[in-house]
């Protein structure tokens, strides 16, 4: 653990926790001891390791032998189990080279894929995929959750505790609200992304290496069952499941019963609104577990923490 400095608003030197990348867990174990503890407020900041780490990428064509681990657990004081826990990602800082691979039996293409992979230069605020080909880069975290109440999840895993969500709104800028299921929320994060597509096709993003600060507060009087994630003027609900039709209806439920807890409407008109003004697409479709998101506009919201003058905060 080190204390890196940063500036704040009025330009004086701050000392900041940090979890090095060193640091790294290879699933949400609920039993490991925090890295590091914040307080509520107090921001942090993560190292975040990826398939570059270590130098093993490009010395072996064994691609489905690394993965990619998440830095943690955070202890944040005063948060217990039934808490709402709202995460605010404040930066998000990535390595100017990034890794992507395909590996057989996975990517959601038909007749499948074969195992490759490539490292790509980043510079500029851009992925240089080809020679003629630039991607601009929007650095996001794939995987970000709490430790669950039983089990102790992969870190590939996305269930009601966050985890590999592979959300592309998830950027600098962003909050993440999960329910806490352990005492101190245990929170883990990781698996960055210079650029991702929704869905994640191929298998990866442009995974780097990089570092990410956060802070962390309990909203008082707000509940949810999984995931919500604000982001870009937008409410965005994830759901989790086997197949894209369950993590689809997860979503759309959760989605459905936000909106109406703070519209007070009936079920079929809060349903006449999403249909009309919601988007459903697919986060990840690639790992064990898909993630479907439901994203509305803000502005339909009326309420903190969903209302738009609540993103602010």
């Amino acid at each position: 653990m080190t204390s890196p400095h940063r500036l704040n608003e009025r330009g004086t030197m701050l000392n900041m926790l940090h979890a090095s990348h060193e640091s790294a867990s290879g699933s949400f174990d609920r039993d490991a001891a925090p890295v590091i503890e914040v307080s509520q407020g107090e921001q942090f900041s993560l190292g975040a390791r990826s398939l570059l780490t270590g130098g093993l990428f490009e010395s072996t064509g064994e691609y489905e032998k690394l993965s990619i681990p998440v830095t943690g657990p955070v202890a944040v004081r005063g948060v217990n189990p039934g808490d709402t826990l709202r995460i605010d990602v404040h930066e998000i800082r990535i390595a100017d080279r990034g890794a992507m691979v395909t590996l057989p039996g996975r990517g959601g293409f038909t007749g499948g894929l074969g195992r490759s992979g490539r490292v790509v230069d980043i510079a500029d605020g851009s992925v240089r995929f080809d020679d003629d080909i630039r991607i601009p880069i929007r650095p996001m975290i794939g995987k970000i959750g709490v430790a669950p109440a039983e089990d102790n999840p992969n870190s590939s895993t996305v269930g009601s505790h966050g985890g590999n969500m592979d959300c592309k709104d998830v950027t600098a800028g962003s909050a993440v609200i999960l329910p806490v299921q352990s005492a101190n929320a245990l929170l883990y994060a990781g698996d960055l992304h210079a650029v991702q597509g929704d869905g994640e096709c191929s298998l990866t993003a442009v995974e780097v290496e990089g570092s990410v600060v956060l802070s962390c507060h309990v909203l008082a009087g707000v509940t949810v069952k999984r995931p919500v994630v604000l982001s870009g003027g937008s409410v965005i609900t994830i759901g989790d499941g086997e197949t894209l039709d369950d993590a689809a209806r997860l979503a759309l439920d959760d989605m459905l019963e936000l909106l109406q807890a703070d519209r007070k409407w009936t079920r079929e008109k809060t349903a006449m609104l999403m249909s009309a003004a919601a988007d459903v697409s697919v986060s990840q479709l690639v790992n064990a577990r898909a993630s479907v998101k439901v994203s509305l506009a803000a502005r339909y919201f009326t309420s903190a923490p969903f209302s738009l003058n609540a993103h602010h905060s």
